[in-house]
């Protein structure tokens, strides 16, 4: 049942991405770049570092914990400075989409482009509401973080080579 539920969320939050990503471009826009293009060109445009993915989901990890103690303490900055690693965070030393078998790529790599605007979008939300000393708005923006990541990863965990 719990499964179930993570499931749900997740189509849910994914359905949501998808039409705020619907909204926001143009109805004459063709989409001319394949799933494989655009996640080729997310990892493209990331500074590259050596870590694993496994490393970079645990400073992402990391990141939103940063932002969870300074919503606590109501430290700005520290909300800041999880979010902006989240916003920036490099890409890893390969092809993110390795770490899943080859059937299960493409859908892997619709679910980085998917989840990277959500956690952006959240990750913002949070330093946002904090700039202004909105700390339940922070809370909020953390929690629907939180929520993302564990959906991405109730997808995905089992499915790891």
């Amino acid at each position: 049942m719990k499964q179930l539920t993570i499931l749900l969320i997740s189509s849910l939050l994914l359905a949501i991405a998808n039409t705020a990503t619907a909204e926001e471009k143009p109805a004459t826009q063709p989409e001319t770049a394949s799933v494989g293009q655009q996640a080729d060109q997310l990892v493209g445009s990331k500074a590259k570092a050596d870590m694993t993915y496994q490393q970079l989901m645990e400073i992402m990890g990391d990141a939103y914990s940063m932002i969870q103690t300074g919503i606590v303490r109501q430290n700005q900055q520290m909300v800041k400075s999880g979010a902006d690693i989240i916003l920036n965070h490099p890409a890893p030393n390969h092809q993110p989409w390795t770490i899943v078998e080859v059937k299960d790529q493409d859908a892997f790599k619709q679910s980085l482009l998917d989840f990277d605007k959500i956690l952006d979008e959240h990750a913002g939300a949070s330093a946002a509401e904090a700039a202004k000393g909105n700390w339940p708005g922070a809370n909020k923006a953390a929690f629907d973080l939180s929520s993302s990541c564990i959906a991405c990863h109730s997808m995905w965990k089992d499915k790891v080579k």
